[in-house]
């Protein structure tokens, strides 16, 4: 039972609108309109809310993006740039190798010699190479030579004791960087495992470096070596030819020495240069 308050109504119970019945039935629709404005309200402010929300999230993402730009560009400016500068090939000493179970240094062999240029803020680093060889054969055999002496080099890149058949490939991990913006030189040795006494021998070949997720290719390149005939071999810059059984046989090898030159783009050795030079001195 609620008790009456000074005004007459028992407390607990809201006092009726003034008026008369029809506009005390208008009240209850005026609550719900109310209510239904609050609502609309709270709702817009939801909207509004989340609008704004929205709106600071295109900017944090576009600042985020902008941000992500400008590492990438950073990140690509500090990437290795790296490339081939200069391309040579000659016969060197300095690789091991053994006669029998003798061990054998300073043995002389074809040398790839590649200058790289780096010319970004990021060290390169190179991982592997490939050797794919064109061709590969003997000069002609223009004296009579033979023996049993038979000698084991220690090449970078070991050909089969009989050269194979081309195109050869051979593959080799390797570890070499090049310094941000740095000029450095990469040498790789190339040529039949076991040498005995024979005509020199001469290829040609490209060589495929790999480095930071992508593939240099340089070449070709025309290499010929020393072989082991002690009558027909490279001296410094010039060849000693002598005791020739057949002089003839001379002509076919400015044919292939003069072959191997014409190759479009070659990066022709040394020793083939002076090879070519000597034969013209002697007419052929």
């Amino acid at each position: 039972m609620h008790m009456p308050d000074p005004s007459g109504h028992p407390t607990g119970t809201p006092p009726a609108p003034p008026g008369d019945p029809a506009s005390r039935w208008g009240y209850k629709p005026n609550v719900i309109g109310v209510l239904t404005l609050a609502a609309t309200v709270v709702a817009v402010g939801l909207t509004v809310y989340y609008g704004n929300d929205s709106s600071d999230s295109g900017h944090s993402q576009a600042r985020s993006g902008e941000v992500q730009a400008s590492t990438g560009t950073a990140e690509a400016a500090r990437r290795p740039s790296l490339k081939v500068s200069r391309v040579a090939a000659y016969i060197k000493g300095g690789i091991d190798g053994k006669e029998g179970t003798e061990p054998l240094k300073g043995m002389r062999g074809p040398h790839l010699d590649v200058t790289f240029d780096n010319r970004a803020p990021g060290p390169s680093l190179i991982t592997k190479a490939t050797v794919r060889l064109r061709e590969a054969g003997s000069l002609p055999g223009c004296h009579r030579i033979g023996g049993e002496l038979s000698i084991s080099m220690n090449y970078d890149f070991p050909l089969p004791d009989r050269l194979p058949k081309t195109p050869y490939e051979k593959s080799k991990d390797i570890s070499f960087t090049v310094e941000d913006n740095k000029i450095d030189r990469l040498t790789l040795t190339l040529g039949p495992a076991d040498h005995g006494w024979e005509n020199p021998w001469y290829g040609v070949t490209d060589v495929v470096f790999e480095h930071d997720g992508t593939k240099t290719t340089v070449g070709p390149i025309a290499i010929v070596d020393a072989g082991g005939d002690g009558e027909f071999y490279p001296d410094d810059d010039t060849w000693v030819i002598k005791n020739v059984d057949d002089p003839a046989c001379l002509d076919e090898t400015a044919t292939v020495v003069d072959r191997l030159m014409s190759i479009p783009h070659v990066t022709v050795s040394k020793e083939l240069k002076s090879l070519r030079a000597k034969l013209t001195a002697m007419g052929h």
